[in-house]
């Protein structure tokens, strides 16, 4: 089969792989569709395992396809066929973390991946029987292929606001405009939030933020803390939603949330980055600070349902399709947008 195989985001090849095999309790999908995640273009973490086999991680996951085959012992709700959405990722269940509700911090969850080493940036995918059996949904005919790549990624944006909620009202910074970004504050405002305001340097992605949903924006090149709270009545947010990956937006969050408040670090810097953190300042304010990793089946089976009823509108988030062979296109414009880039979508059967 023909997948993209990753050397440096400028450096994708579409090369000839080994086709992967079914074996007991596994599902083989044709990969209609898959999104181009943020974290798919990570140089530094991804370059280190370029072009071997089993060392991309978790390359192209946000996929949809067809069950082109099923292995002995599957069950048979499931049949050729069929239209699906399948995740990379999926818990024990049955570890202290998933017994705590922390599934995602699973070590399975850590470890588990497609059977293929290419990811779903390929013509097809093996999934192994645990995934088969806790990370497969079927895709509704009403949703397309390509709305169905962004249940993974809104998946992970519903589990964010579980850990910091934006309900009951709640003004909600959200620190970056990126696809995330973007999908955090159309949540924010199905799950109840105020007043929410997005920040980010580029105009043409305040635009979208406005677009999407936001009350106000405000460009990440003046004093974001400082804006914010001009535009709430000078109180600080009560929720601050990270999706900037950069020291300076850990500051800004510590410096823009109000008592009582929560700060979610969705987005990580890079492992070498140490941040400061004022500890006086939370004490006395009794800030919640917190983080959340990837989705579950939970997560996931509510993001459907919010695609499938159009409660959030990912349609118009689209604004790029390449064949498989332009995937480097594709991986480009997601590094670095331009041109009123949003999400990028890659059609291996193209």
């Amino acid at each position: 089969m023909k997948a993209a195989v990753y050397y440096k985001n400028s450096d994708i090849r579409t090369e000839d792989v080994e086709d992967p095999t079914v074996g007991p309790g596994e599902i083989k999908v044709r990969i209609m569709a898959c999104g181009v995640c943020g974290s798919d273009v990570m140089e530094w973490y991804r370059i280190e395992r370029a072009g071997r086999p089993g060392g991309i991680g978790a390359f192209g996951h946000e996929c949809t396809g067809i069950i082109a085959e099923t292995g002995p012992g599957v069950d048979p709700k499931w049949n050729v066929g069929d239209r699906v959405v399948v995740t990379h990722h999926v818990p024990c269940n049955t570890c202290n973390a998933c017994i705590r509700g922390h599934t995602t911090a699973c070590d399975t969850l850590q470890k588990t991946k497609f059977k293929n080493a290419y990811g779903a940036f390929a013509e097809y995918v093996v999934l192994p029987e645990i995934n088969v059996d806790r990370g497969m949904l079927r895709l509704p005919e009403s949703v397309s292929f390509d709305a169905g790549t962004f249940v993974e990624p809104l998946g992970c944006v519903v589990r964010g606001q579980q850990r910091a909620p934006t309900s009951d009202g709640r003004s909600v910074l959200i620190i970056g405009a990126g696809i995330t970004g973007l999908l955090h504050v159309q949540a924010a405002r199905l799950n109840g939030a105020g007043f929410i305001v997005v920040s980010n340097p580029s105009p043409d992605r305040l635009k979208a933020a406005r677009k999407f949903g936001a009350d106000a924006t405000i460009s990440a090149t003046e004093d974001v803390p400082g804006r914010f709270k001009e535009l709430n009545g000078g109180r600080g947010a009560d929720t601050v939603i990270m999706t900037a990956p950069v020291p300076v937006c850990v500051k800004q969050s510590l410096d823009a949330v109000g008592p009582g408040g929560t700060i979610l670090f969705f987005a990580p810097t890079n492992p070498e980055i140490q941040s400061e953190i004022n500890l006086w300042n939370l004490w006395q304010k009794e800030v919640t600070i917190t983080h959340s990793y990837a989705a579950d089946f939970h997560n996931l089976t509510t993001a459907l349902k919010w695609i499938q009823y159009t409660r959030i509108n990912v349609a118009d988030m689209i604004t790029h399709v390449f064949p498989l062979q332009e995937t480097v296109q594709g991986f480009l414009l997601t590094a670095r947008h331009r041109d009123g880039s949003l999400k990028v979508i890659i059609h291996p059967q193209e």
